[in-house]
């Protein structure tokens, strides 16, 4: 029989209600968990069964009270009826009833009830690794069904999950969510908690590797800066420093950190070419290596050298010839203008170009942050202010422990000297 509309508003308020009610009892999950367990069996009890009253029945002649009247007992409705069958069985039985009704908790429940019985469902499942991970996976079921709820739902997963390498799983089906449910708008944040947890999900070089590997293919959905990925990729191959029976799997990203700075407009130095993973490509990519090793240490003759020997190097590699060129040039004078002054003529044959490209040259090795210098045109003489290490290794640490040491020298005397005063 069809209900009117106006018993069937009432019996939605009802359902409401009960829900309501419900989950501000789950609230108390942490310091109350069977009151919470029994609030999120209540709210799946009202969505599954779509009611909530209790039916009320007459108790049968020869009963009545001392008033002459039958007295009234109150019979528990399917919802009740179901929540206390389901109360009534083990833990493990509820968290997989609860999961079985995911779907419809995420069709049917309000956001606060279905975040509240998620939080009930990770706290019964936090002790096991495999149950945490049926939650996480019955959460992002869909990818497009309120999404903002099921990000919101999954976090929270994450956040009730217990330390280790079993929690980055969970934070690995985040990330795999928020791709397929297209929220680009959570990747950065994602990024920042993953390096900022390098060694919280473990302290072993492979879990590490399993975050960096996560980190290196967030920020290429995001198609972030040069630099940004590249960092990645560097720390992914310090990993190998003390594992080098292992380096060989490094291969393919050592191959592209190393093909991300030669192809890089923006950077020019680097202290990465002695690590074991980059050196590992002198047997795996020898032309890479040659060409990553010519630019970071060696001059323009040896770069053309290279080349010569080699003509199809630069566009095998899929690389520009004229911008791998500019490059060394750049790389080159910073490290002939540590010498302070030098002439027209000693910048024409370090960088082996033409008189007429020499002052073009420096302007862009000025505008790329390479170098400072002025150029006097009556006198042709460049004079250097700074230049970039091209790599920062033992003999640059040397040099710089030597200045500190003559700056503390030089401090030392004034201060005797002022204290003489």
């Amino acid at each position: 029989r069809r209900r009117s509309t106006t018993q069937q508003w009432c019996r939605t308020r009802s359902h409401l209600g009960s829900i309501t009610r419900a989950t501000r009892s789950m609230v108390f999950v942490e310091h109350e968990p069977r009151r919470a367990l029994q609030s999120a069996c209540e709210v799946l009890g009202v969505l599954i069964h779509g009611e909530t009253e209790r039916a009320s029945s007459v108790v049968a002649p020869g009963t009545e009270g001392e008033d002459g009247k039958a007295s009234v007992e109150v019979v528990d409705g399917e919802a009740e009826k179901y929540a206390k069958a389901l109360m009534a069985k083990t833990d493990a039985e509820v968290l997989g009833a609860l999961i079985e009704a995911a779907p419809t908790l995420f069709s049917d429940g309000g956001d606060k009830e279905t975040a509240g019985v998620v939080h009930v469902m990770a706290n019964l499942a936090r002790e096991d690794e495999g149950s945490m991970k049926r939650v996480m996976e019955c959460v992002t079921a869909s990818a497009s069904e309120r999404v903002e709820l099921r990000m919101r739902c999954a976090i929270s997963v994450y956040n009730d999950a217990k330390a280790g390498a079993g929690k980055f799983g969970l934070f690995e089906a985040i990330a795999a969510y928020a791709k397929e449910a297209k929220r680009q708008d959570v990747l950065p944040t994602l990024v920042a908690h993953a390096s900022a947890n390098v060694t919280a999900w473990g302290e072993d070089a492979a879990t590490q590797r399993r975050v960096l590997a996560l980190c290196i293919k967030l920020l290429k959905d995001l198609e972030s800066t040069d630099e940004e990925l590249f960092a990645c990729l560097i720390k992914y191959l310090a990993t190998f420093e003390g594992d080098a029976g292992s380096v060989a799997e490094a291969a393919d990203i050592a191959k592209e950190a190393a093909l991300a700075f030669i192809n890089s407009p923006t950077m020019f130095e680097g202290d990465f070419l002695e690590l074991k993973a980059v050196q590992d490509l002198q047997k795996s990519n020898q032309g890479v290596f040659k060409l990553l090793s010519t630019l970071l240490t060696g001059s323009v003759s040896d770069y053309n050298s290279l080349i010569k020997s080699d003509g199809k190097l630069i566009s095998g590699l899929g690389l520009s010839e004229s911008d791998c060129l500019a490059k060394m040039r750049s790389m080159a004078l910073s490290t002939l203008g540590k010498k302070g002054e030098v002439t027209y003529a000693e910048v024409k044959e370090a960088l082996q170009c033409e008189a007429g490209e020499v002052e073009e040259l420096i302007v862009r090795a000025v505008g790329a942050s390479v170098v400072d210098a002025k150029m006097d045109q009556a006198k042709q003489l460049v004079v250097f202010t700074r230049c970039t290490d091209r790599m920062f290794g033992g003999e640059q640490w040397k040099e710089l422990s030597s200045k500190i040491s003559t700056w503390r020298a030089q401090i030392a005397h004034m201060e005797k000297a002022l204290s003489t005063k």
